[in-house]
């Protein structure tokens, strides 16, 4: 009879395994079950493993940037994928042979990264450019919480918040292009970053009244946007 062969490394863990069962002996009484995670009435505490998979690492540089902010856990789990650089933008989909080209359907760049997404199209530095940030000041999507764009009237607690509420409609339009054929246009978007923030403010407790303010000054002063400054 044909037997697969083990790898190197399934082989090298096999022998490891051989020489730690070396010395069990086995017995005819139960089982005993210890864990070092449970508590006294045997039930598991991920507290307790978390805290141990965690003693002495360093501590993700993104993490309050993505995780302690206003953002619902979808726009939360978008700042995850642009901070690890994991986004499936078309540069992204040609790397895995889904896609033969990463042209840009925007603007018509030949190469479609999340940078380019978030702050290098035209498209995206304009629509940077309309809220009163320049889109220089956001920083590449692996550093993305080292973004400094001149946020007056904004408390400091909200500026993560917007930052992705932003790269979440600019993802989401960008989706509407690709998928659905629709052209680019900064008032859809303008419009889009409107009814978010009133939907976010759902989300805060009833004396925060951060995302309003923020969305003040940001997206609701400026007029709106004929073809021309486009």
């Amino acid at each position: 009879m044909l037997q697969r062969r083990l790898s190197t490394q399934a082989s090298q863990e096999l022998a490891l395994l051989t020489q730690l069962l070396g010395d069990v002996t086995l017995t005819s009484a139960p089982d005993e079950r210890y864990c070092s995670f449970e508590t006294e009435d045997h039930k598991l505490r991920s507290g307790l493993i978390y805290r141990a998979s965690m003693r002495g690492e360093q501590t993700c540089p993104a993490f309050d940037f993505v995780w302690r902010n206003f953002a619902p856990p979808r726009v939360k789990f978008l700042g995850w994928l642009l901070t690890s650089n994991r986004i499936q933008c078309k540069t992204s989909l040609r790397r895995k042979h889904i896609l033969q080209n990463a042209d840009r359907d925007i603007c018509g760049a030949p190469e479609e990264t999340a940078d380019h997404i978030m702050s290098g199209c035209p498209f995206a530095r304009s629509f940077w450019r309309h809220i009163g940030w320049h889109a220089d000041a956001i920083a590449p999507v692996d550093e993305l919480w080292k973004s400094t764009p001149a946020l007056r009237h904004v408390p400091g607690s909200a500026v993560s918040s917007l930052i992705l509420l932003c790269c979440w409609e600019l993802w989401k339009h960008r989706n509407d292009v690709v998928f659905r054929g629709l052209a680019p246009n900064l008032n859809r978007i303008m419009a889009a970053c409107k009814e978010e923030i009133a939907l976010w403010c759902c989300r805060l407790p009833r004396k925060s009244n951060v995302l309003p303010v923020v969305g003040v000054p940001c997206l609701t002063c400026n007029p709106p946007l004929t073809p021309s400054s486009v």
